[in-house]
């Protein structure tokens, strides 16, 4: 018998359409700018710096996953790496660069919202309510768990 696509499948497709068509308005704009520098980008704007592992930790990433972003983001001018208290210490900031093109993002940003609005109005739920509460239930019993439960009531 042949399944429909499993939740992870369904999953990584809704991510890759969503993220196609956010980096695609960044293209459009002339920005090259991914969905994935967002939350980076947004903690960067609250903060002077921040380190690898303040990233990670803030933003509940891994410390190589946020590293391989910060470094994407240094290399596509976005981020530049900023000396700590301690000098061994490597901190990133925002390029005056990435500063100056706030506004256009800030505006990409509010059309994205917008849009996503328009797309929780199609759904018998709020994407992000429903995504929301999903995480909120796997971190009270993880799905390894359930999947658990499931071979051997």
């Amino acid at each position: 018998m042949i399944r429909p696509a499993g939740l992870g499948t369904r999953l990584r497709l809704l991510i890759a359409a969503l993220d196609d068509a956010v980096e695609r308005a960044y293209r459009d704009a002339g920005l090259e700018f991914r969905p994935r520098f967002f939350p980076y980008f947004q903690l960067l704007m609250r903060r002077e710096s921040a380190s690898v592992g303040e990233c990670a930790t803030e933003l509940g990433f891994t410390q190589p996953a946020a590293t391989q972003t910060l470094q994407l983001m240094a290399r596509s001018g976005w981020v530049e790496v900023v000396p700590g208290e301690d000098r061994r210490e490597h901190r990133y900031a925002l390029t005056t660069a990435a500063r100056d093109r706030m506004p256009a993002l800030q505006s990409i940003w509010d059309a994205i919202a917008r849009a996503a609005d328009a797309l929780d109005s199609t759904l018998p739920a709020p994407l992000a309510t429903t995504i929301d509460a999903a995480l909120a239930s796997l971190d009270r019993e993880s799905f390894h768990a359930l999947i658990a439960k499931e071979l051997n009531p």
